[in-house]
């Protein structure tokens, strides 16, 4: 019996929190911390997680499902059962100010039978005075209405009058809660739970029971956010990503939204088998993380990164990655795209080239294949495990980090394989000059190489192997030149793929739209004249600018309305299509498009007039004026 195993189940996301895996806390007053599940209570490897200034082990939430709610311990995460959210609920705080008070009541009650005769006497001496006067006064309140009842036959009852509860007599004196700082630190100290401290404090609050229901409801939220803390472990997603790194710090990914991010992707039409070419520099690879998420493993991503190494492997890393979505991802050197192709090739020689047989030998690629997986270990290892570490926990720890090694070695790319990638991606025969158009007469004969800006001119390196399909998305958010930027890029674009460009702000976007606009390869006819402007050659069309405008709404029971704070703005984006520059011409000449026109009708009502005048005709009525007026129409 053969067991299938469906393919589907390779992208489906873990449940549970695995050991090693990054997650975020997301707390009540919309705070969002990144953690990694440690397998070891204390690990010099992994970073803590710090919360309110104190460190927290992570190790005790592995196996926990996303979702669940955490409360925050002096010194541990406590997770929650099913069904509690980040506020408690208010019924729980009700219930233990009742059961303070009757504590209370209990506690005098036994004070009062352990006092002194003489206390007792008084206590009791009080008590008689009292009673004698709540006596009086009740039955003079007994008098006052059989007065009322003798002048009155009916006998119906007046109804009491509401009081009415609002602020306006709270004075903020700071002299309305009992509890001093001092007690409430002793309560921190000796680990009191949240929710007895947040009790204490509405019950010894003496302004409390005067304020509104929206007033209490703000109260007790307030000191449940600073004395009962609560967070939710949550799955990184490229959402929650975006979200995360916009809340903590906007400028560092320039103001990129998650409903900014998510058209990116849409409008770069990111799907599963694509080869995407990505230079997001300015966002902190956010949208290379979130291109590898959506295509599941299935395709490559091409990711351009300046610099000896991409500087935001960390964020990359958070998304937690399987070994088919890493093998996907490959990282390129600005120098392999923007650098000349002549030098790398020199370079490559030099480094690469065997001197005996004259050919490039991959040397990275050799002692690749020389590496077997099950590796066996050195005796000297064997030695070292067994000898000197005597604990499970460390050798457990050496034999991960070494299978993670290898792991990489036998997944990584060599610099090599990269740059035939890279050169294969692009159209030899295809290169644009960042200037641009320069004035409308720009033109130059295609296969030939002219200086006229805003003229595709082409290039003779025909030795670049064109064995690999060019790429079928283009996304850039850089804060380069974005124009020099995608006439740079274009050649590695597909014809008819669609290109995305992500600026902070709209001035570079506009310059890089009119110089898309006018950008054209013009052919020159045989007798010298220049080409109309139906037969010029355009490199993209469908170009839109557009911005994002996104605002949450706050959805309570009779206080339903947009948020006041909100941000200024996501950015904004530049679409495109790439047009073929060799066939992207209209094929129609003069005289077809003369007879189009006339068979379907120009301005003004022409074809009427001509469907007229040939009916008359036909027809053999009106004569010589009838024909004449056929003529002139």
């Amino acid at each position: 019996m053969s067991s299938t195993v469906d393919p589907n189940t390779f992208l489906d996301q873990p449940p549970n929190l695995r050991a090693n895996d990054y997650f975020l806390l997301h707390f009540a007053d919309n705070r969002q911390i990144f953690a990694q599940a440690v397998p070891y209570k204390r690990s010099k490897s992994f970073p803590p997680c710090k919360i309110n200034k104190r460190t927290y082990s992570t190790h005790s939430l592995i196996g926990l499902p996303y979702g669940t709610v955490l409360e925050v311990g002096r010194d541990e995460l406590i997770p929650l059962p099913e069904g509690e959210d980040l506020l408690p609920d208010e019924s729980d705080i009700t219930q233990m100010i009742e059961q303070q008070q009757q504590s209370t009541v209990t506690a005098v009650d036994g004070s009062k039978k352990n006092d002194s005769d003489a206390a007792a006497v008084d206590v009791a001496a009080k008590t008689d005075d009292t009673a004698t006067a709540a006596a009086t006064a009740a039955a003079k309140e007994e008098e006052e209405p059989t007065k009322d009842n003798d002048n009155e036959s009916n006998t119906e009852t007046t109804v009491p009058s509401k009081k009415i509860i609002d602020n306006r007599n709270l004075i903020d004196d700071n002299t309305s809660q009992t509890l001093t700082q001092t007690q409430v630190h002793t309560l921190l100290s000796t680990q009191t739970p949240g929710s007895t401290i947040v009790a204490a404090l509405i019950s010894n609050s003496s302004t409390f029971s005067s304020k509104t229901a929206f007033s209490q409801a703000k109260y007790v939220k307030r000191k449940q956010l600073k004395y009962q803390p609560r967070c939710r472990i949550v799955r990184i997603t490229p959402s929650t990503l975006c979200s995360a790194m916009h809340l903590r710090d906007a400028r560092k990914i320039c103001n990129l939204r998650e409903d900014t991010l998510g058209q990116v992707l849409s409008n770069a039409n990111i799907c599963a088998g694509q080869r995407v070419l990505v230079v997001d520099t300015a966002v902190q690879g956010i949208i290379t993380a979130s291109c590898v998420r959506r295509m599941g493993g299935y395709g490559s991503v091409l990711s351009l990164y300046c610099g000896q190494q991409p500087g935001y492997l960390d964020v990359v890393n958070r998304m937690n990655f399987t070994v088919m979505e890493k093998q996907a991802l490959k990282w390129i050197a600005f120098g392999e795209v923007f650098g000349d192709y002549d030098e790398k090739k020199r370079q490559t020689e030099r480094l690469l080239k065997d001197e005996e047989s004259g050919e490039i030998v991959d040397v990275e690629k050799r002692d690749r294949d020389l590496i077997k997986w099950p590796a066996s270990l050195q005796p000297h290892t064997r030695r070292y495990l067994t000898e000197d570490v005597k604990n499970e926990k460390k050798v457990s720890e050496f034999l991960s980090k070494r299978s993670a090694r290898f792991t990489r070695k036998l997944t990584r790319n060599t610099m090599l394989e990269l740059r035939e990638l890279v050169d294969g991606c692009r159209d030899v025969d295809e290169s644009y000059n960042p200037a641009g158009p320069t004035s409308s007469t720009a033109s130059a004969t295609v296969g030939e190489n002219k200086e006229d800006a805003g003229a595709m001119v082409i290039d003779d390196n025909t030795d670049i192997p064109q064995d690999v399909r060019q790429c079928d998305s283009l996304i850039i958010a850089t804060k380069y030149d974005p124009t020099a930027t995608l006439l740079r890029l274009l050649p590695y674009l597909a014809p008819s793929c669609p290109f995305v460009i992500y600026h902070e702000f709209l001035e570079p976007l506009l310059e890089t739209f009119r110089t898309l606009q006018n950008y054209y390869v013009v052919e020159n006819q045989e007798d010298g004249n220049e080409v109309p402007m139906m037969r010029r050659r355009n490199i993209a069309i469908n170009l839109r600018l557009t911005d994002t405008w996104f605002r949450e709404f706050q959805v309570l029971e009779g206080r339903t309305h947009p948020n006041m704070s909100i941000s200024q703005n996501g950015g904004y984006i530049l679409l495109g299509t790439k047009l073929c520059p060799k066939t992207g011409t209209n094929e129609m000449d003069e005289q077809k498009v003369r007879e189009i026109r006339a068979r379907v009708g120009g301005r003004r009502g022409t074809r009427r007039k001509n469907v007229s005048a040939k009916r008359k005709n036909e027809s053999g009525g009106g004569g010589k004026d009838n024909e004449k007026r056929a003529k002139e129409s």
